[in-house]
């Protein structure tokens, strides 16, 4: 998720189904993993498909602290994933002192998949500041970010709720990072409901979907202009709220909390 600057202009393309092929360019697919939230009221997420990281993310200049707190990530008893975020000062696992708790959710270590669809269905925070995000990350302990490679199916800013971001991340030879991005718009607030992202990866393209529409793909030769296609290796999948940071931007002093992302279900397709 980290590390924004520029976009790096990609062709945009329209496909009219999710699943339906585009110029016979996407795989037929079968579920081969998910989870629809369906655990009692004040539940943590299943730990059989979920790790919760713990930590202060830095990196990026965010605010929050990761914890495992059912105060921050819980089932509601009725089909939903709830992440918040607080106003909660302490001290954070590693040590950092934040005025902001909130969750990371990741299969790291549980599952991973290569060449495949990831798709969430969920509902936006919406206050200024919130940054959220659905996210891969390539899993190989001997290469370290950006060169193991990072796909991120959906992100969001409180600032622009109608706005959604979808971004491939790199290395090219000298080590240096390089992202290839698409974004769109929605005709209403993703912050008033629910909502489906989607991203396609094959052993040639990337694509993004919101609602079923192919809003941008890129393919391995524009990668491969940039720099190395980091793409062919399983990937984890990461979800979280964060506030603040390079994307999130400004937090003012009016935000007030919880500020909540609340999802509906997540679903893997190989």
């Amino acid at each position: 998720m980290p590390r924004r600057v520029l976009a790096v202009a990609v062709t945009l393309l329209a496909c009219a189904s999710v699943l339906s092929a585009c110029d016979d360019a996407e795989p037929e697919r079968t579920l081969v993993w998910s989870d629809d939230f369906d655990g009692a009221n004040g539940e943590l997420p299943d730990p059989a498909r979920w790790r919760l990281e713990q930590f202060a993310d830095a990196t990026d200049d965010e605010k929050q602290c990761y914890t495992d707190s059912v105060e921050n990530v819980h089932t509601d008893g009725n089909g939903y994933l709830v992440i918040s975020a607080n106003k909660e000062s302490g001290n954070c696992a590693d040590g950092w002192y934040r005025d902001i708790t909130s969750a990371r959710l990741t299969t790291q270590g549980i599952e991973s998949w290569e060449h495949a669809r990831f798709e969430i269905r969920a509902k936006m925070p919406p206050g200024v500041g919130t940054w959220p995000a659905f996210w891969a990350m390539g899993e190989d302990d001997d290469v370290e970010w950006p060169a193991v490679g990072e796909i991120d199916a959906m992100e969001y800013v409180g600032r622009d709720r109608s706005h959604v971001i979808g971004t491939v991340h790199g290395a090219d030879d000298a080590g240096d990072h390089w992202f290839l991005q698409a974004d769109t718009d929605s005709d209403t607030l993703l912050s008033a409901d629910m909502h489906t992202y989607a991203v396609e990866w094959s052993d040639d393209t990337i694509s993004w979907y919101l609602d079923g529409e192919e809003y941008g793909t890129v393919t391995r030769d524009e990668v491969e202009a940039e720099g190395d296609w980091a793409f062919d290796r399983p990937f984890y999948l990461i979800l979280n709220l964060a506030i603040g940071g390079v994307l999130g931007g400004d937090v003012p002093d009016s935000l007030t909390f919880p500020q909540e992302l609340v999802v509906d279900w997540v679903r893997v397709y190989a």
